[in-house]
């Protein structure tokens, strides 16, 4: 009898297997006859469908061979387009998962330009419901040798609705259309938008409409290689404040517009914040006031905005002021709930970290045991100011 159940005991192990990403679905079933047999009659070992071969794009049968065997259960969808297919060639795969819509769990697009993506959301999402949709993730290798890009045009109106979407990543540009509101943002709780593929500025009245119309938002990611400070919540024709109550997380690459993009959001319950200055070599040393004051002005935002903030890191930052700005960071009445410091390659130096009575000595005084502050390639502190800090912080947690 116990020959009975050996089916069942090994669909559980594959199961389990594929959680934990160790297994291939064509690896089990070359083993033997019993393996092949149990492998290709559990659906859960067919739920992630990758599409990133040529021939998956000129023979349908591998696709409709993974559906087939995922059941009706929910899937996730793969698709990376490859060099040698071009846009005209994918409409059987756009046809084929049109279809299937409704078992969209996570849906991952990455192309080479935009107008592949336009292509593939409206082809695949337009008009259609997509009810069990959690993850959307879409991505552009690069713009087009052209400089021309038409607008982001399709996704307000694929994939609806969609009632569980939770996460986007989006490419920093072109934005999608927010007027009509995009239906997708308002259950949103992450957002990434990657704009590190473009060479100029991206659009941050955009950003701001789409943060604007996201009001669960809790983790937002911004990467970009933009250089300059449009100061935006200066330029809008009213003072603009984004409110994010549930905001928690905030990830910005970019010392310019990210600074401007983190002052412009208003998040009681912000707890971590991650500000990356980080510039080319050939712009390193040009941190003129356009830069320095936003970013100065972002950390006085932030802590009237945000006094639950518990972990802040700063890297390749320069400030206007950094006795003033470094002086408001460690002072428990600018972060009272400061628990945690990184700087990496900051602008920090031996007068900031060490001035008596305003430095880390008081943010040091009533803050816990578990409290950390990590300087890490601070070329203006030198070892000497690390061990009089070392002393000070000694002699406040004893």
């Amino acid at each position: 009898m116990a020959l009975l159940y050996i089916p069942e005991i090994l669909s559980l192990i594959f199961i389990d297997a594929f959680q934990n990403a160790t297994s291939s679905v064509w690896t089990l079933r070359s083993v033997n006859r019993t393996w092949f047999y149990v492998a290709g009659s559990t659906p859960q070992l067919w739920k992630r469908l990758v599409l990133n071969r040529k021939s998956d794009f000129t023979n349908l049968d591998y696709a409709e061979f993974y559906l087939q065997k995922s059941a009706l259960l929910p899937i996730n969808v793969l698709i990376m387009l490859p060099d040698d297919v071009d846009v005209d060639e994918i409409g059987g795969v756009t046809a084929l998962l049109r279809d299937q819509t409704s078992r969209f769990r996570s849906f991952k697009l990455q192309v080479r330009i935009h107008e592949e993506l336009e292509a593939f959301i409206s082809s695949i999402g337009e008009g259609r419901p997509a009810p069990l949709l959690e993850n959307l993730v879409l991505k552009i290798q690069r713009r087009p040798k052209s400089g021309n890009v038409t607008e982001f045009l399709s996704l307000p109106a694929a994939f609806t609705p969609s009632p569980r979407l939770a996460h986007i990543e989006l490419p920093g540009w072109p934005m999608p259309a927010t007027v009509p509101p995009c239906p997708h943002l308002s259950t949103l709780t992450s957002l990434t938008m990657d704009a590190m593929a473009f060479k100029w500025g991206v659009g941050l009245r955009e950003i701001i409409d789409i943060l604007d119309s996201s009001p669960a938002l809790q983790h937002f990611v911004f990467k970009a290689p933009d250089d300059f400070s449009y100061d935006i919540t200066a330029n809008l024709d009213y003072p603009h404040i984004i409110s994010l109550p549930d905001f928690l997380t905030a990830d910005v690459t970019a010392p310019g517009s990210g600074a401007d993009l983190l002052r412009a959001i208003n998040a009681p319950r912000l707890r971590d914040v991650r500000l990356d200055g980080f510039r080319k070599d050939t712009s390193k040393e040009r941190w003129e006031t356009s830069l320095t004051g936003p970013l100065s002005a972002t950390v006085h935002h932030l802590s009237l905005r945000s006094p639950n903030l518990q972990r802040l890191v700063l890297e390749y930052t320069v400030f206007r002021s950094p006795l003033e700005d470094y002086a408001l960071i460690f002072s428990k009445a600018g972060f009272p709930q400061l628990e945690e410091v990184l700087l990496i390659r900051t602008d920090i130096n031996d007068k900031a970290l060490l001035t008596a009575g305003r430095g880390p000595s008081r943010f040091v005084r009533g803050r816990g045991s578990d409290f950390s502050l990590t300087l890490h390639g601070c070329r203006k502190v030198t070892q000497q100011d690390i061990i009089a800090l070392s002393t000070i912080v000694k002699g406040y947690v004893q």
